[in-house]
């Protein structure tokens, strides 16, 4: 078992540890509903669509019923896990003409069809032991009768006053008295219990054919959107199997496409490379190769990959460790690289929230969901109370691209979960929020374990890197030594200087004892998540 983990960088905390079961969530009361319903015998699967309803009530900036699901789900007795994707397409009678020559970033049309409440019936009906009406009580609860307002959520909340005010259905759910709600404040979403009774009477028909569905056409047609009664109807989530790949022992799944999860199985393929164990946590040797591994991963995501029911897409030749051989061979190992170009496989043979549940029995899953950006498309649809995602926000509108976009087809997704096991003996398992950022936080949390022998809190606890793609800065936390970014600065990485505990990314899991059984949950610091277990 790794035990290991307390260094200058860590806070210190010990991850919560339990026999029996545990929940790990982004919002105390989600997980304090997950614990309930293990505690009262459901199962991990029940107890995760439960917390999952209930942070789509209280954490709205976050995720909501209008987002999307991707989940890894291992029930006991089954050999491999099963992937859960529930991304929803555009809809099909959408054309680029009404873009205008950009995406909107709020709107009806920045949606694509929910996928979330097809997922949570999905993963209930085929592992679940409780009714989705008993599973939905906690959430139709806080729903009907509010509940207080966090202090970061206020902030969402004030901080997306202006967008929420262009849509009067949106401004009425989350501004009700005109102006943001204080900490603390009660936040009652009336329209929205009375959506999740419908769905826990009628199940996700109820929701995808029934008042729901026709609340949105009838906006639709109103403001100016695409959906029709066919998107909704003809929508379910995608039942599959993970990708998967290994680094130094351990296997490691991962969502399949149209998430981009397969770039942490690229990253560890790179680094694997490299002798990360040998080189000191924090060392600039040691974040210099993460950063180009994940610089030559994140040029293969945009030269090939997009939805694999419009495109043919090499991904298993890419996530294999012959391609890492090649794109290792890319990376200088003292000077950073820019721009990086894509390899070529045919030579070969803003926000989100995740859980992790595991039982007493040993069922586990991993599980995302969200709504894109922080409030998604800032649209309500009336009488609902359901926000919707943005999710179109991740297509291009390059011709060339693969992920350009149509309709009817999905957008790349930054969403993943992960979980590795050692021996087929499941031994970890989580996601992360945070855009473009989810896969290099899932990429240094796995290399903190494995390579640097922390326990999961302190993997979690320990400071980050953060690449982003579009300006080309290396964001480093402030917990790393300025003489770290000075080396950096001095092999061509542009720094940016990013405050302690910065919330560029925000992670949740569990790890289980290989050799006691004994479950241990990790949250992250920057965040209000919460662990709890029995």
């Amino acid at each position: 078992m790794i035990t290991e983990g307390v260094t200058p960088w860590t806070t210190g905390r010990d991850p919560v540890v339990a026999p029996h079961a545990l929940i790990s969530t982004g919002h105390p009361l989600a997980t304090e509903a997950g614990l309930r319903m293990l505690r009262s015998g459901g199962n991990a699967f029940d107890a995760i669509i439960c917390a999952a309803a209930v942070i789509a009530v209280v954490e709205p900036s976050m995720n909501h019923v209008g987002g999307d699901v991707f989940a890894l789900c291992l029930p006991v007795g089954h050999a491999d896990p099963v992937s859960i994707n529930a991304s929803g397409p555009s809809p099909l009678q959408l054309s680029i003409d009404k873009f205008g020559g950009e995406i909107p970033a709020h709107g009806l049309n920045s949606s694509t069809v929910p996928g979330a409440v097809s997922a949570w019936e999905t993963i209930l009906n085929r592992y679940g032991t409780r009714a989705l009406s008993e599973v939905l009580e906690p959430a139709i609860e806080y729903a009907s009768h509010g509940f207080p307002v966090a202090y970061r959520t206020a902030q969402h909340i004030a901080d997306a006053t202006e967008a929420l005010m262009e849509h009067g259905e949106s401004a009425r759910s989350f501004l009700p008295t005109g102006s943001p709600p204080k900490p603390g404040e009660t936040l009652v979403q009336s329209d929205l219990a009375k959506t999740l009774g419908e769905i826990a009477q009628g199940g996700a028909e109820a929701f995808y054919q029934g008042p729901f569905a026709k609340a949105l056409v009838a906006a639709s047609t109103r403001d100016h959107g695409s959906f029709t009664s066919n998107d909704l109807a003809s929508y379910t989530c995608e039942v599959g199997q993970p990708l998967r790949s290994y680094y130094r022992g351990y296997e490691i799944l991962e969502q399949p496409l149209p998430s981009q999860g397969f770039l942490v199985l690229e990253q560890l393929n790179i680094a694997e490379g490299f002798e990360l164990a040998d080189l000191e946590f924090g060392s600039p040797e040691a974040i210099h190769i993460m950063v180009e591994a994940k610089k030559a991963a994140f040029a293969d995501r945009m030269a090939y990959i997009g939805d694999p029911r419009s495109s043919s897409i090499p991904i298993d030749r890419m996530i294999s460790k012959e391609f890492a051989a090649q794109r290792r061979m890319t990376i200088d190992p003292v000077r950073a690289t820019t721009p990086v170009a894509a390899g070529d496989p045919s030579t070969l043979g803003g926000d989100t929230t995740t859980l992790s549940a595991v039982d007493k029995d040993g069922n586990a899953v991993a599980f995302i969901q969200s709504i894109f950006a922080s409030f998604g498309s800032a649209y309500v649809v009336p009488g609902t109370g359901v926000l919707l995602n943005n999710r179109m926000r991740g297509f291009s509108l390059d011709p060339n691209s693969p992920n350009v976009f149509e309709g009817g087809k999905r957008p790349i997704h930054t969403l993943n979960t992960y979980m590795v096991r050692r021996e087929n003996d499941l031994f970890m398992l989580g996601g992360t929020a945070g855009a473009q950022y989810q896969v290099q936080t899932n990429f240094q949390l796995i290399t903190n374990v494995i390579d640097h022998k922390m326990h999961f809190q302190a993997a979690m606890d320990a400071p980050r890197w953060h690449h982003d793609e579009d300006s080309g800065n290396l964001m480093l936390e402030g917990r790393f030594e300025s003489s770290v970014a000075t080396e950096l600065e001095r092999r061509g990485h542009l720094i940016v200087r990013d405050p302690a505990f910065s919330g560029h990314s925000r992670s949740q899991g569990i790890m289980i004892d290989p050799d006691t059984g004994a479950r241990f949950g990790a949250t992250d610091p920057r965040w209000h998540g919460q662990v709890l277990g029995f």
